[in-house]
């Protein structure tokens, strides 16, 4: 019977993972360049318990889905959206790790340093971009700037990615679109049905262990009376 509350537990804590996995995607349906988390749950040594009853080993994995979002049109000569496969390359400040984007909303420094919303350099092949302070209204993007790809690329905050020890490869025919943003892949519809799907079967094992409690709380009483 003890056997039965471990099951139901475990699965309750993989809902759980998920219904937070949903909800940090529908927090960020509308942040430029957001990539959706996806969640898998993987079972494996499959096998009946002592008390019959399936049983069988966890293992979760949660990864990012880098399907391209639509563009929003925003008129803003520093905002960028990349049409098809490639990532800008930025860098933190006062850092030397390499980060991985596709939130194109960019702004010039007070030291003339292209940077992301969050402040991080944007890097060119030559290192930080800089934009003369004094000729932003004349900034002209081509379709053809040099973009960079990152290979295992691993979530690190936000719309931000690091790619571990890979190096950035030459994107050979990149889309650099000016005046627009990449908008978050996330569908909100998509995620609700998660949500509602992963709340009932939450309440399904929940529903499963006050049974079980139960059962367990009557044959106490029972003995007691013996």
């Amino acid at each position: 019977m003890l056997l039965r509350f471990e099951n139901a537990a475990a699965a309750m804590s993989t809902l759980q993972q998920n219904q937070e996995r949903v909800a940090n995607n529908l927090a960020n349906a509308n942040t430029t360049g957001y990539k959706r988390d996806r969640f898998f749950t993987e079972a494996f040594n499959e096998r009946l318990d002592a008390e019959k009853s399936p049983r069988s080993d966890r293992r979760t994995r949660q990864t990012s889905d880098m399907s391209q979002g639509a563009l929003k049109q925003t008129e803003n000569p520093l905002d960028v959206a990349l049409g098809g496969d490639g990532f800008f390359v930025t860098r933190p400040e006062g850092g030397d790790a390499t980060h991985y984007t596709r939130a194109g909303h960019f702004s010039v420094g007070q030291d003339g340093t292209l940077r992301t919303s969050d402040g991080k350099q944007v890097l060119g092949e030559g290192g930080a971009i800089q934009v003369p302070v004094d000729e932003q209204g004349d900034i002209n993007i081509a379709k053809d700037g040099t973009i960079t790809l990152g290979d295992d690329l691993e979530r690190r905050e936000g719309t931000s990615f690091v790619a571990g020890d890979a190096t950035p490869q030459r994107m050979d025919d990149p889309t650099v679109l000016q005046g627009m943003v990449e908008k978050s892949n996330v569908s909100p519809v998509e995620e609700m049905t998660d949500m509602i799907q992963t709340s009932r079967q939450y309440g399904a094992q929940q529903r499963s262990l006050q049974a079980t409690n139960e059962i367990l709380s009557r044959a106490t009483q029972d003995l007691g009376k013996l």
